[in-house]
């Protein structure tokens, strides 16, 4: 898939959701799903649904609530954790000592974090 058609992609997930009818944003998501894997559709829905951020931020919080599947919401935390992961450590902070990931993909960190802004 070319940069053109992930474009397509990802406005078409976009707008999608845009439209507020739950199940074509459904159907939408799980044409994409049949065409991707599970690491590439969520990559286009955490772009899909940071344009959200932008347009509408109760249209986020409506789409991250009621539309991901489960699959779909672990791989984005997976991923987004990793990425976090990576940029503490490109920041100074040590793994297990300034903090760490537990099995979940959840970012645990000490009650008295150095100041930082990821």
């Amino acid at each position: 898939m070319n940069q053109l058609d992930l474009e397509r992609e990802i406005a078409k997930v976009t707008m999608g959701i845009m439209t507020r009818k739950r199940q074509i944003a459904l159907d939408i998501i799980a044409n994409l799903s049949s065409q991707m894997t599970l690491e590439e559709v969520s990559a286009v829905l955490i772009v899909s649904l940071e344009r959200l951020i932008w347009f509408d931020g109760e249209l986020f919080l409506w789409a991250v609530e009621t539309l991901l599947p489960v699959d779909i919401k672990q791989e984005i935390r997976r991923i987004m954790s990793l990425n976090t992961y990576k940029r503490l450590i490109a920041k100074g902070f040590i793994p297990g000592e300034d903090f760490s990931i537990n099995a979940d993909g959840t970012l645990l960190q000490k009650s008295y974090p150095r100041a930082y802004s990821v």
